[in-house]
């Protein structure tokens, strides 16, 4: 029961370090050149405008998810952005579900916030019932750690667990179907 409590503990304060953590995934390998911090700050403000970055907008530093020499083919490695201001990293994740089609080197590339393995494995659970929702054109969104909230049928629905969501979708399926089409 003990060890439970510090292992959450533990994750709780991983993810808090992480807070101002972007993850920029599809970022072909040496793209960005020499430096990777001067490259992604000027790439934010490029695709995001500078305008609407605060104007103490900084990326405190950048690199590339360390791992074993890749094979050829291998997809490349995710690259982590520390923001130096909370509300900079909230803009660049609001704007980048707003712009679907970001870039680097004509290579797609996705941004998310940084959570630990175990709040991302967490989140993972909900990609059959988010993928459903997404065929169905219904909005819903993950609230940290892994909540999963879904606005449909004139409600708000909140699950944490994902097979509780699973059931509410099978349940109401024929009635989504009909709202959103």
């Amino acid at each position: 029961m003990k060890l439970d409590i510090l292992a959450a503990k533990q994750d709780d304060l991983e993810n808090r370090s992480r807070r101002n953590n972007v993850r920029l995934v599809g970022v072909p390998e040496k793209a960005e050149g020499g430096n990777l911090t001067e490259f992604f700050e000027s790439w934010l403000r490029e695709n995001f405008g500078a305008d609407v970055l605060t104007p103490l907008f900084a990326v405190e530093r950048a690199h590339r998810v360390p791992t074993r020499p890749l094979p050829p083919g291998a997809p490349p490695r995710p690259v982590l952005m520390k923001i130096l201001h909370y509300r900079d990293r909230d803009i660049i994740l609001r704007k980048a579900r707003e712009k679907p089609d970001l870039s680097v080197d004509g290579q797609k590339v996705a941004l998310f916030p940084d959570y630990s393995q175990e709040v991302q494995k967490r989140r993972a659970r909900f990609l059959d019932v988010k993928r459903r929702l997404r065929v169905l054109n219904i909005p819903y969104s993950m609230m940290y750690p892994a909540k999963l909230r879904i606005v449909a049928l004139g409600t708000t629905c909140f699950f944490e667990d994902p097979k509780e969501a699973a059931k509410w979708m099978d349940h109401h399926e024929r009635q989504l179907a009909a709202d959103h089409e």
